[in-house]
């Protein structure tokens, strides 16, 4: 059973909204997993969700999810939280939880304005049959209907807890929500999640998202690409949590050598979207290339997620590009270009940039030059034309790739010299 860095989605907004994804570890059973009242370290910035709080009660860890941007017009029936209790004693989670209707709901989920709820009951047997799910116990739903003006019957929630074992212990999760079919398969998600059988993931760890798991294992190359019987490459696929099915994202290239996963990652591209899946690539340089690398090459991947799964997105792989860091000359270390995108930091500042997201939007983007600059051919060193550009100059950016910039100069008399220069020759790259 799956314990660690699950993807919880959670519909938070009554409208049937289905809000993003947070990143977190449940060490279940684990006394030391938390420490009361210590700073949470599962909140990962850029979801939708954080951590409330993260405390232990004897053996037992409580987790407690909450929106993390809420709108001006948000009450506290978009606050109300899902609870994640972990621990090896069913009856001493139980005990935490309370399942008594002591508090409405229970101990940890206190609903607001208890004082004037006018239903509070079982849920029917169809409700409950709608939130069966395997390897899961429900302990308990609650239906709970507030009144309108007038005393008729007005918003209504459902209140669920359910139990699952694992191989570490056994967790409950408790959630109230308006039970919209988002809403239900939201929570559905968190609980495929956590009991989820752990994928093999050879070249690097597994990454969980809200359904499956993102793998990367080594595949044998097709013979024609071989050079060694033992040359194998990296598949990058996804594994349904539900039936263990797998489905090929894409491959990591074979540069003469297997290479390695240098980062793989989950970060926003565009405001209101998916998360998309980046996958750094790393391969030492074996041959003389011509190019005094120093270190690795990298390849930067980027996949968007649609309904026929994740799909390489060309625009954005091609933005970030490929490259490694280049010495003076092949007896020096010092560096004349340093290849930006080997990092997952780097990639998600510069998703964070204002010029990722002018070049995003599509805008007309115009850039001054910094320094004396030479124009190049190509977005390679060692493509340098004679041309060009002085500080002060004004370029229109036409492209974008692996930190260099293809732009446009027109000179005082109209003429127009394409080329490309390195972003940090220019202001506002």
């Amino acid at each position: 059973m799956i314990n660690m860095d699950c993807i919880f989605k959670k519909g938070y907004g009554f409208t049937a909204a289905l809000m993003g994804a947070v990143v977190l570890s449940l060490f279940l059973g684990g006394t030391d997993a938390f420490a009361e009242d210590q700073p949470c370290p599962f909140d990962v910035p850029q979801t939708e969700l954080k951590v409330a709080s993260c405390v232990q009660e004897g053996g037992v860890n409580v987790l407690k999810l909450v929106p993390r941007n809420q709108p001006d017009y948000a009450n506290n029936f978009d606050s109300l939280p899902t609870v994640i209790v972990t621990g090896k004693n069913l009856q001493d989670i139980l005990a935490v939880v309370g399942i008594d209707n002591t508090r409405r709901y229970n101990k940890l989920i206190e609903l607001p304005d208890a004082e004037s709820i006018m239903e509070f009951s079982d849920a029917t047997a169809t409700a409950k049959a709608s939130m069966q799910q395997q390897g899961w116990k429900l302990l308990d739903m609650k239906n709970v209907i507030y009144p309108r003006p007038g005393g008729v019957e007005g918003f209504g929630l459902i209140c669920n807890t359910l139990q699952a074992e694992t191989a570490q212990g056994f967790v409950v999760v408790s959630q109230c929500n308006t039970f919209y079919e988002s809403e239900r398969s939201s929570l559905k998600k968190i609980l495929s999640r956590i009991t989820c059988e752990p994928p093999k993931s050879e070249a690097f760890p597994a990454l969980n998202t809200d359904s499956g798991s993102i793998v990367f294992n080594h595949a044998k190359l097709p013979e024609d690409e071989s050079q060694d019987a033992d040359d194998v490459a990296i598949n990058v696929d996804y594994v349904n949590c539900a039936d263990g099915t797998k489905k090929n994202i894409g491959g990591l290239p074979f540069l003469a050598a297997t290479g390695r996963v240098q980062a793989a990652f989950f970060a926003q591209a565009e405001p209101e979207a998916e998360p998309m899946l980046f996958v750094i690539h790393a391969v030492g340089i074996r041959a003389d290339t011509g190019v005094n690398y120093l270190g690795e090459y990298y390849t930067t991947h980027a996949y968007s997620r649609t309904a026929a799964g994740y799909v390489r997105d060309e625009r954005l792989s091609n933005y970030f590009g490929n490259g490694g860091d280049i010495a003076r000359d092949s007896e020096s270390s010092e560096l004349i270009y340093t290849f930006p995108y080997k990092t997952a930091e780097g990639i998600v500042a510069k998703l964070n940039s204002a010029a990722y997201k002018r070049w995003a939007a599509g805008d007309r983007v115009t850039l001054t030059i910094n320094k004396k600059t030479s124009i190049h051919s190509s977005p390679v060193l060692a493509d340098m034309t004679k041309m060009y550009l002085i500080k002060g100059d004004s370029v229109l950016q036409e492209g974008v790739e692996a930190g260099w910039l293809q732009i446009m100069f027109k000179t005082p008399k109209g003429k127009e010299i394409r080329g490309w220069v390195q972003c940090n020759d220019a202001d506002g790259c």
